[in-house]
């Protein structure tokens, strides 16, 4: 059974609730439909919230990208994913990318994930060695052409196997 409370309640939670993180409007809506609060005071409550600045996609979108790159050491397309399941229009979801992705912080931080993956693999050869690198690099959202250079260079001191002809 749903929890009702009144629109005023729910104003009081969501402001409170958007004031100690960052939260997209996509959280918000999933709370009150929670709370079972009727549709037109729901939207009131939302006009309120994106009026005042408690939500605001933008910020939210920036946010996430920066954490999950920094903290979760997430790629580009994970994080990608994340955001359009939220619901954050895609204009958001690129610039938000652009900003944090862009730098070559992104570069070195993608290089310590695999070194650091590498270094715990076990592995036949180099072409097994590479496969699940790139595997694992592409579970974790990070661009194929950015991970192939620095898999090449983490598999050249490998011993050859003899799938490896063309690697």
């Amino acid at each position: 059974m749903k929890k009702q409370i009144t629109k005023e309640q729910a104003l009081l939670k969501l402001t409170a609730y958007c004031s100690a993180a960052e939260h997209c409007l996509a959280d918000a809506r999933k709370k009150l439909d929670a709370w079972d609060l009727p549709e037109d005071e729901a939207s009131d409550v939302v006009s309120f919230l994106l009026k005042e600045k408690y939500i605001d996609e933008t910020r939210y979108a920036r946010a996430f990208a920066k954490d999950k790159m920094l903290f979760a050491r997430w790629g580009r397309n994970k994080v990608a994913f994340s955001l359009r399941r939220k619901a954050i229009p895609a204009d958001i979801i690129a610039t938000a990318l652009d900003e944090v992705f862009g730098s070559d912080s992104y570069d070195d931080a993608i290089a310590q994930v695999l070194a650091a993956k590498f270094r715990s693999l076990s592995y036949k050869n180099r072409y097994d060695a590479k496969t699940k690198l790139l595997r694992f690099g592409a579970g974790r959202g990070f661009e194929f052409n950015k991970m192939l250079p620095v898999v090449d260079k983490l598999v050249a001191g490998v011993t050859p196997g003899e799938y490896d002809d063309d690697f």
